[in-house]
């Protein structure tokens, strides 16, 4: 991989790991463990995408790299969200079921 491509995957993950802490925790205290995550799933993609389409071009590499850092997130956060939506805590604190 490129010292560019690498670049490349590393700003991907940096702005998944932004976006789900500005609209999804809406908490700076988990940025790094996001940042971490999103960028080792980036990577992933990343290195999957040259592994499988070995002649194609920057945009499979990005593509992939942007389903990594989703995909890695989702998996490790899923418990978390799953469990612990507001809503389902709106619910439990009022009572309700």
């Amino acid at each position: 991989m490129h010292v560019v491509d690498q670049f490349i995957v590393i700003s991907i993950g940096q702005v998944v790991a932004w976006l789900v802490i500005l609209y999804v925790d809406n908490s700076g205290r988990r940025l790094l463990g996001h940042a971490f995550v999103t960028t080792i799933g980036a990577f992933t993609g990343g290195f999957l995408s040259l592994w499988i389409w070995s002649e194609a071009d920057k945009f499979a590499l990005i593509i992939s790299a942007f389903l990594g850092a989703g995909i890695l997130l989702y998996v490790v956060r899923y418990r978390y969200w799953h469990h612990f939506s507001p809503s389902k805590r709106h619910l439990q604190e009022n009572g309700e079921h």
